[in-house]
């Protein structure tokens, strides 16, 4: 990841600030067009500086990194998830950033997911901090003109930190397999 190297979960020292994030994700039988299996159903958000997003954000002093994340996604999207130590996945550092970012991993129900894309609009954070919601395309198909449509296409967008990256490994490892879908591997 540019600029991030993997570092045990509690890292930390003097003048770095810590910061968690989590991909919430559904799995799912719908299909785009009844053609292209979605799989799941990701949530990623627009960010006031126009970069993509997974909810989350700096951790307060004070705060273990599960009670600001959780004070994090209730902030951005209106709805309480319970993340726990259980879900965390990974946390990586960046020198050049003096920041420690945990990466967490949340599966909810249909129900829940679409729940809370309906309640993040009159989150607290809305229209401020995150400007819009939107699930990542997990299908994958070719375009008129024999392009890669869907996830490739999805992975060109300008994403905040290291979150390209852990879109397209947690998608892959979590919500379907790389060994089943292996296109989604690398940078399109």
């Amino acid at each position: 990841m540019e600029n991030f190297e993997a570092v045990p979960k509690g890292f930390c020292g003097d003048g770095i600030r810590q910061a968690a994030h989590v991909l919430i994700f559904t799995r799912t039988a719908a299909k785009l067009w009844d053609e292209h299996e979605q799989r799941a159903y990701v949530n990623m958000h627009m960010r006031f500086d126009g970069k993509l997003g997974f909810p989350g954000g700096l951790i307060d002093a004070g705060e273990d990194t599960e009670t600001g994340l959780n004070r994090e996604t209730k902030e951005e999207l209106g709805i309480e998830l319970g993340i726990a130590e259980a879900d965390w996945i990974s946390t990586h550092f960046s020198k050049q950033h003096k920041i420690v970012n945990h990466f967490y991993c949340k599966e909810v129900t249909e129900k829940m997911f679409l729940e809370l894309e309906k309640k993040s609009f009159g989150a607290e954070e809305f229209g401020v901090e995150i400007l819009g919601h939107i699930r990542i395309p997990l299908y994958t198909y070719k375009s008129s003109r024999g392009r890669l449509s869907g996830f490739p296409q999805f992975l060109k967008h300008n994403f905040a930190g290291n979150a390209r990256k852990s879109s397209n490994r947690r998608t892959n490892d979590e919500v379907f397999g790389a060994e089943k879908y292996p296109y989604n591997r690398g940078n399109f």
